[in-house]
């Protein structure tokens, strides 16, 4: 294969799933290589059972207990921070694509309420004692089902699935505090969210550090230490989404740059192309592809 096949052979995997409907994985590791902020086209249910690890999903930082879950949607910038391997990292981790989440919302319009735009964003469910060691159980017999791929697995898989959503959702409704956010409190997420409200606007290390009454190396070393990538890094990555999602919501190619922060169409060009293996009209042509294969 052909270091470029490679590429877009990886993005296509980080990116999308091989599979219809979902994809389950459960892994217990002693150690665990840096993890850079990524996003998916698909929907992830993060189930945490052991280690000692935070996490960012968006502009949230969170402390991770074992039992807890996170549900993070499609096109959220996420990565685990590991503290130490003094106890072995473990989680379950299911894919669901929009196409299944979108039939399971059909069938029960509820399921859907953690999506509306009224209902706060809250991307952690940690729950009692109880209510933990039933949902590890949920998680372990999707892990069982889809290893053993025995009659009607599918079925039984979403049906777990629907299972947590309804947890989820009715503790969202209930405002209880089950469903919890993250921490907004820290410098480094303040820069987050200053970035994703200013991506056509100047984000320079200078111009942010002024912002923050800071100073560019120490938002540097924050960068390098929490995230895995640059500050630069980061903010092309957000700017790429912006420009991934015009895209995809039907602004001329040629155009993307001016809505999402470029400076003009060849620096947008070049960014996607090595971020993604592939240009910008090959990446809308692709997506279309894995659409429809998941329909």
């Amino acid at each position: 294969m052909r270091k470029h096949d490679e590429k877009q052979s990886d993005w296509l995997y980080k990116h999308y799933m091989t599979e219809r409907d979902f994809e389950v994985e459960h892994a217990l590791d002693p150690n665990y290589h840096e993890v850079e902020p990524h996003y998916h086209e698909f929907y992830e249910m993060f189930f945490f059972m052991g280690g000692h690890v935070d996490y960012i999903v968006n502009d949230e930082l969170f402390h991770l207990q074992p039992g807890d879950l996170l549900i993070i949607p499609p096109n959220i910038l996420h990565n685990p921070i590991f503290l130490d391997f003094a106890v072995p990292y473990e989680r379950c981790v299911v894919w669901i694509s929009a196409n299944a989440l979108g039939r399971l919302i059909r069938q029960d319009p509820d399921c859907g309420y953690f999506l509306r735009d009224d209902v706060p964003q809250m991307y952690l469910l940690r729950e009692d004692e109880a209510a933990r060691g039933v949902l590890r159980g949920s998680f372990v017999t999707l892990v069982e089902s889809y290893r053993n791929r025995e009659l009607c697995y599918r079925s039984e898989g979403l049906s777990v699935i629907m299972d947590i959503l309804v947890d989820y959702n009715r503790a969202l409704a209930a405002k209880n505090g089950s469903a919890q956010s993250g921490s907004r409190s820290t410098l480094l997420s303040g820069i987050l969210r200053y970035v994703q409200s200013n991506l056509t606007g100047d984000l320079s290390l200078d111009a942010v550090a002024t912002a923050f009454f800071s100073n560019k190396y120490r938002i540097s070393h924050l960068f390098k230490q929490n995230m895995n990538i640059s500050y630069y890094q980061y903010v092309i990555q957000m700017r790429l989404i912006a420009g991934k999602n015009n895209i995809l919501a039907g602004v001329p190619v040629n155009k993307v740059w001016e809505t999402c922060g470029f400076s003009d169409h060849t620096g947008f060009y070049r960014a996607f192309r090595k971020w993604y293996g592939v240009s910008p009209s090959q990446f809308k042509k692709l997506h279309a592809e894995r659409i429809s294969l998941s329909e």
